[in-house]
């Protein structure tokens, strides 16, 4: 069963959610910036059934819960936790429009790099 996914909006929607979860990390606590990352795993899996846009959600969800015992946020440490992912996703990206997706979001938290 291959769903055909525009991959144009469904991609920009989720850097657009990307990038809003990494502002808010920036001004939120722990707790709040957690929840948002998961709010945008389960919309990612939402929109896309398979492929690297359904895993980016569920490695987003597992990776909150992560967040969520650390005491304190650091950016950097976000951005380590999404760049980690995402190199996980060029390996499972079967398509040149996934693989676009993920250079897509890698993209979005480059733009964050502190440096």
């Amino acid at each position: 069963m291959d769903q055909h996914v525009n991959w144009n909006s469904v991609g920009l929607r989720i850097v657009q959610g990307l990038t809003t979860t990494i502002e808010v990390v920036r001004q939120l606590d722990v707790q709040e910036a957690s929840l948002v990352m998961r709010l945008l795993g389960k919309s990612c899996t939402r929109m896309v059934k398979e492929g690297v846009g359904h895993e980016f959600g569920i490695a987003l969800i597992e990776t909150s819960a992560q967040l969520a015992m650390k005491e304190s946020l650091v950016l950097e440490d976000v951005l380590k936790v999404i760049t980690g992912i995402l190199g996980r996703l060029y390996f499972t990206a079967k398509t040149e429009e996934e693989r676009q997706l993920v250079a897509q979001l890698e993209e979005a938290v480059k733009n964050y790099q502190v440096f």
